[in-house]
C-alpha cells in the first residue's frame, strides 16, 4: 500500500473543441483514475482515493464529467468504519445491460485482505449490494484483480491468495448472488508470486487469462528477482487446459506486463515487454540495452504461429522508454487493436503493424533535475465520437513547479488519431500500414436501430474460401460469431434477448481479413 500526503484537488486544466471531437485533459478528486464508463451525454470515472495521512482510509470515488470535461458531480463509496475499500485496475469494472460489477480488495483494521464486489446502478450512484466477499479455503488472504461478467447468470473473478509461503492464483465463477459454481488455483512454484491481469472470453466459451510471474531464479525465500509473462487456457469450467510464457522464462531479462485481445481470425495476439533484470534479491535492476514491445500470435490450442517486435517502430515513433508497462489492450469498433502503456499508446492492427503511437505529455513538463514527473495511465475505452478517454496517476516530486510531492488522478480525452492538440497527426511519419476502414460499403444493416433482430446485406470483391460475420460491443469483444455462405446474399441474425441495449459493429470477415464494417443501434 502506497502512504503518501495526497492533495485534494478538483482542477480543470485544459479543455479543446474542435470539430465535435472533444479533447480534454483534467485532474479530479481521486488519488488514481482507473477506469470510465460512457453514458449518452456524460463520462462516469472510477477512482480509487484516500483521505491522506494519518489515517489513509482508502475508498471508491465516482465522478461524473460532461462531454466536455467539466466535472458534474462526485460520490465516495467506503465499506464502513472498519474496512477499507481498492479498485486494481480498468478490468475490475464489468458492466452487463444495466448490472454494473466492481471487483475490489477490502482491507480490514486488522489489516487483512479480502476480495470483494460492488454492485451498481447503471452510473454508479448507487451501491445496490456490497455483500459478496471471499478469502481462497488454500489462503490466509486475497487480493481481487479482474472481474468479468460475459454472461447473465455468472461472474468470473481473478484473485491471488497467499498460502504462507506463495502467492497463487484462483478463478473463481459465481451466480449473481455470489454462490460458488467453481474454483481453479493455479501456482508457478516455490516463491513464486503470481498476479492476474485480463480475463477474456475464449473463442470456444472457455477462458485465456494473463499473468505475470513474479519469480526468484535463486529459489530463495525472497520473491520479485525477475518477472514472467503467462498465459493459462482454461475450459468453460476453469479446468487448464494450456500454459505458455511466450516471452520464456525471462533470461537473461524480464519478459513482463502482458497483454491480450482474440483475434477476428480464431486466434491470439498478445503483447509483453521486455524490459529488465533484476541481479539480487533486492530492488536493483541491471538495464537491458534493447528494451522493446513484443508481439506474438497464439492459436486455441497454445502453439504460437509468429513472434516479432516493434524495435524499429519504437525508434520511428519516438516512444522509446526503460519501462513498458503495458496496461490494456482493446479492440476498437474498426477491428483494430489500441494498447496503452505507462506512457502512451499505440495503435496496430490485427498482425501487430503499427498504425500510429504516441507518447504523451498533456501538461508538457520536461523532466529536469529541478522538476521531476511522471504519468501512470490505467485504463482506456473508446469513445462514441471515435476518439479515446485514458484514465490514471499523475505525480510530482517537490520542485520547482510543485512544492511538495503530489499525486492526483487525471482524465485524458483523445481524438481519432489519438491526439490531445489538434492536427498532430499531420506530423507523423509516411508509413505503409493501413488500418481498417470503418462502415465499408461491402455491408449494410436494417433496421437500423432495431429493437429486436437485424438483416444484413453483403457483396464480395471476391469469392473468398472462408466468410464470417461477428458482432462486437463498443468494448471490442464478440458477442455472436457465425459462419456466412461465401457468395453475396442477405442473412437475418437472431440478436441474443439478453444482449443490452447500445451500439455494435458488424464485422464481414473473409479469409482472416475484415472486409466490411458496419455499425448499428440495439434499442430495449
Amino acid at each position: 500500500m502506497k502512504k503518501v500526503f495526497w492533495v485534494i484537488i478538483i482542477l480543470v486544466l485544459f479543455i479543446y473543441t474542435a470539430h465535435g471531437q472533444e479533447r480534454f485533459f483534467i485532474f479530479t478528486e481521486g488519488w488514481t483514475s482507473i477506469a470510465t464508463l460512457e453514458h449518452e451525454n456524460h463520462y462516469t470515472i472510477v477512482e480509487s482515493g484516500t483521505s491522506g495521512y494519518p489515517d489513509f482510509e482508502h475508498s471508491i470515488i465516482s465522478t461524473q464529467l460532461d462531454k466536455f470535461g467539466d466535472i458534474l458531480n462526485s460520490s465516495q463509496y467506503q465499506m464502513d468504519s472498519t474496512m477499507n475499500t481498492e479498485i486494481r485496475n480498468q478490468q475490475s469494472l464489468s458492466i452487463y445491460n444495466e448490472d454494473v460489477v466492481m471487483g475490489i480488495t477490502v482491507r480490514t483494521n486488522e489489516d487483512l485482505l479480502k476480495a470483494g464486489r460492488l454492485r451498481f446502478n447503471s452510473d454508479l450512484s448507487i451501491v445496490t449490494d456490497s455483500s459478496w466477499q471471499y478469502i481462497s479455503p488454500q489462503g490466509d488472504e486475497s487480493i481481487m484483480f479482474v472481474t468479468h461478467h460475459e454472461q447473465a447468470n455468472i461472474i468470473i473473478n481473478g484473485l491471488n491468495y497467499y498460502d504462507g509461503n506463495t502467492v497463487n492464483s484462483t478463478l473463481i465463477a459465481t451466480d449473481t448472488l455470489g454462490n460458488l459454481i467453481w474454483e481453479s488455483n493455479f501456482a508457478c512454484g516455490a516463491y513464486c508470486w503470481m498476479e492476474p491481469r485480463h480475463i477474456h472470453a475464449a473463442h470456444d466459451g472457455g477462458y485465456i487469462f494473463t499473468h505475470t510471474e513474479q519469480r526468484n531464479s535463486n529459489n530463495g525465500p525472497i520473491v520479485d528477482d525477475h518477472d514472467v509473462a503467462n498465459i493459462i487456457k482454461t475450459d468453460s469450467l476453469g479446468v487448464e487446459q494450456w500454459r505458455i510464457r511466450p516471452g520464456g522464462l525471462g533470461d537473461p531479462y524480464t519478459s513482463e506486463y502482458i497483454v491480450l485481445q482474440p483475434t477476428d481470425d480464431g486466434n491470439y495476439l498478445c503483447a509483453w515487454a521486455d524490459n529488465r533484470w533484476r541481479t539480487s534479491n533486492f530492488p536493483h535492476y541491471n538495464k537491458n540495452p534493447d528494451v522493446t514491445i513484443w508481439f506474438a500470435k497464439i492459436t486455441p490450442n497454445g502453439t504460437k504461429l509468429w513472434e516479432k517486435n516493434i524495435t524499429e517502430e519504437i525508434e520511428l515513433w519516438d516512444i522509446s522508454d526503460t519501462l513498458y508497462k503495458l496496461r490494456q489492450m482493446i479492440q476498437l469498433p474498426n477491428g483494430n487493436f489500441m494498447i496503452l502503456y505507462q506512457e502512451g499508446i499505440i495503435k496496430i492492427n490485427q498482425e501487430a503493424e503499427v498504425i500510429w503511437a504516441r507518447r504523451l505529455n498533456p501538461m508538457g513538463f520536461e523532466s529536469s533535475d529541478e522538476q521531476l514527473f511522471y504519468y501512470d495511465m490505467r485504463g482506456i475505452s473508446s469513445t462514441f465520437d471515435g476518439g479515446v478517454i485514458i484514465t490514471g496517476e499523475f505525480g510530482a516530486y517537490a520542485g520547482t513547479v510543485f512544492s511538495e510531492f503530489t499525486q492526483m488522478g487525471f482524465v485524458l480525452k483523445l481524438d481519432e488519431y489519438g491526439c490531445f492538440e489538434e492536427g498532430c497527426h499531420l506530423n507523423d511519419p509516411v508509413v505503409s500500414v493501413e488500418e481498417v476502414v470503418e462502415e465499408i460499403s461491402n455491408l449494410s444493416i436494417y433496421p437500423n436501430p432495431t429493437t429486436h433482430d437485424i438483416t444484413i446485406n453483403y457483396q464480395l470483391p471476391q469469392t473468398p474460401n472462408q466468410l464470417t460475420l461477428s458482432i462486437h460491443n463498443l468494448a471490442g469483444r464478440a458477442v455472436h460469431t457465425q459462419p456466412l455462405p461465401t457468395h453475396e446474399g442477405s442473412v437475418r441474425i437472431a440478436l441474443d434477448k439478453n444482449l443490452p441495449a447500445g451500439t455494435y459493429f458488424c464485422h464481414l470477415v473473409a479469409d482472416g481479413q475484415i472486409i466490411g464494417v458496419q455499425r448499428f443501434t440495439l434499442i430495449r
